[in-house]
């Protein structure tokens, strides 16, 4: 399969000095491209039986009323039979028939299978990584996660040992041929924690929030909870109800089922849809599912996905994405309590603005033609980022880098040289990732559009270590991260509980860290999920706000939004408004003060 090439870029590797180094489509940032012309969309709520719709479509027949009971959908003058309460209701409990899976050979492909299940990862030459995957959880397993705690959005802890890099052999050759390389086919230890499930099983239905991915023909690629194969009927079902909207010239976008809302996603040739029943927005899903998306962009990108299914309709893609479920897993977790996610921006490192330069000052010799960004990131997040002039990083993408590497630990145990697909930089072709840890929790990547300048970036990070060595810089990073997490104590303001600030400019954002009452996983959701409700206000497609605020008998919290920020605050419930507001404008004014140390504000 050809991939399309990208240029490479040859301006000078430093960055304009009033140029934000991350972009957003946010309005307010800056470089921000023109978006397209809206769908026709239709929207649909469930009560008991009857389900209500409208259409934003200006044109064609406009969807009236969905009765369940006579299994009837009203469009225009005409009415047409329809399943709808099988269908709907069916995506949460009805009974599962399984249906066996396609295995139509495929002579195109950047992964293979093998009987043992064993999936390996092709760049167009070599193999680069070896996934073992087992279907079965041992009974201690299985009643481990059973007895999980379901309530919450993110209740799993991921084993991020499926990915194992490359190990090189330094020869006297310069080219990356199989002499160059060679697998660790060990087995990586990676067991989907909910591979057991089924539709058919309890736990399965009690979870809080799924995810499903297929193909337009009803093809099963993903699920967040079970095994793909035993779910193909649902997936098929997803894929009648997204079919019958199309074929009125409609887009299904969103339908809320009693405490359920089914979110749509649908880009040609895949289906993405969000099953949630936590208090995240119709908005708020979306946004994850596109985050799902572009983490399958990152492996296939749009040109190839699109000829993929203009051969062959019904292809299977998870043979091509066998192995990348850690990929997913992990971003579907990451996203339930992540605020970089739900705000569209990256958190970095806090450290002096000193210790910052000095340590982007030793990655500037890595510049070259072939090089587009060059960054260290430890924790998801960010130290510091090398540019080229006027291409700043769009946040989805970092996102994605981050949960890539942060996806497996094998990363930490040798040099790595993966291709990936950045979306917002060009969907469709890669570029290829060096990466490489030079301290404990510290990773260097280096990102190239020439695949074959492995061995150039190895020298250049050997290059970098040597240098932050020769000085204090190696070792007053590694303290400056194991100590840049900040209290409320240190912010110095009365009443303040916890908060969040995103500066719209730089597209970043910094945070306290949880102390008590915030201190236990279950008050981190809760908070979280305020601020989740706050931002929703805030962001409302019908009423905005722009100062939201909200009393409960346990916290009070601040929303505000403007030009230039986003503030979320946490105080105690008996504060008054007048604390509030004047607690809010001291902590801009100690966030002003330590924006240097807090945001990466320029390049290198």
């Amino acid at each position: 399969m050809s991939l399309e090439p990208i240029p490479p870029v040859v301006e000078d590797f430093f960055s304009d000095s009033n140029a934000s180094i991350i972009t957003s489509d946010d309005p307010t940032s800056p470089a921000l491209k023109p978006q397209g012309k809206s769908k026709a969309t239709t929207h649909l709520s469930i009560e008991h039986s009857l389900i209500t719709a409208y259409s934003s479509s200006s044109g064609g027949s406009s969807i009236k009323s969905v009765n369940a009971i006579s299994n009837t959908i009203e469009i225009g003058s005409s009415t047409k039979e329809m399943g709808v309460d099988d269908l709907l209701i069916g995506l949460i409990n009805r009974a599962n028939s399984n249906v066996s899976n396609s295995s139509e050979p495929s002579s195109q492909r950047l992964y293979s299978g093998t009987s043992a299940g064993k999936s390996v990862f092709h760049s167009q030459k070599s193999p680069l990584f070896t996934v073992q995957q087992d279907n079965e959880l041992s009974e201690g397993e299985a009643l481990e996660a059973c007895e999980e705690c379901l309530d919450s959005d993110s209740s799993s802890e991921w084993n991020k040992n499926a990915v194992k890099s490359i190990k090189v052999s330094y020869g006297h050759s310069r080219n990356l041929d199989g002499s160059a390389l060679s697998l660790d086919t060990q087995h990586s230890g990676y067991q989907r924690k909910y591979l057991h499930e089924d539709p058919q099983s309890t736990t399965w239905a009690r979870h809080r929030k799924h995810f499903f991915i297929l193909s337009s023909a009803g093809k099963p690629i993903y699920t967040r909870y079970g095994d793909e194969s035993r779910i193909s009927s649902y997936m098929g079902v997803i894929q009648a109800i997204v079919s019958f909207f199309a074929d009125a010239d409609d887009s299904l976008r969103c339908i809320n089922a009693g405490q359920h809302k089914f979110v749509f996603l649908l880009k040609e040739p895949l289906y993405l849809v969000a099953v949630s029943r936590t208090n995240e927005s119709e908005s708020q899903l979306r946004d994850q599912l596109n985050y799902m998306y572009n983490q399958i962009l990152s492996v296939l990108t749009s040109v190839q996905l699109t000829k993929i299914f203009e051969q062959r309709i019904n292809f299977d893609l998870r043979r091509l994405l066998g192995g990348t479920e850690i990929f997913l897993d992990n971003l579907a977790t990451g996203m339930s309590d992540d605020p970089g996610f739900m705000l569209g921006s990256i958190q970095c490192v806090r450290m002096s603005k000193e210790l910052r330069d000095k340590v982007g000052a030793t990655m500037q010799p890595v510049k070259s033609k072939d090089l587009l960004y060059a960054m260290l990131i430890t924790n998801n997040k960010l130290i510091t980022l090398l540019r080229p002039r006027r291409h700043s990083l769009h946040p989805a993408d970092l996102h994605l880098i981050f949960n890539t590497i942060n996806g497996s630990s094998t990363f930490k145990s040798a040099e790595s040289w993966i291709p990936i697909c950045l979306p917002k930089f060009n969907n469709k072709g890669f570029l290829h990732a060096y990466v490489s840890y030079i301290v404990t929790n510290v990773c260097l990547l280096l990102i190239s559009p020439d695949h074959d300048n492995f061995f150039e970036l190895s020298k250049a990070k050997s290059k970098i270590i040597k240098q932050l060595s020769s000085t204090t810089a190696l070792k007053d990073l590694e303290n400056a991260i194991l100590n840049n997490e900040y209290s409320i104590a240190d912010v110095g303001v009365p009443g303040l509980r916890h908060f969040i600030y995103k500066t719209k400019q730089h597209v970043q954002y910094t945070s306290s860290e949880f102390a008590r009452p915030y201190n236990t996983p279950r008050e981190k959701r809760k908070l979280f999920k305020l601020y989740r409700y706050t931002h929703d206000r805030m962001h409302s497609r019908i009423r905005p706000l722009k100062v939201h605020y909200y009393v409960s008998p346990s916290e009070t919290i601040l929303g505000w939004t403007t030009a230039s920020f986003e503030l979320y605050a946490a105080f105690g419930p008996m504060i008054p408004k007048s604390a509030v507001i004047a607690s809010a404008n001291g902590l801009l004014r100690w966030i002003k003060k330590e924006e240097d140390t807090l945001f990466i504000l320029h390049s290198p």
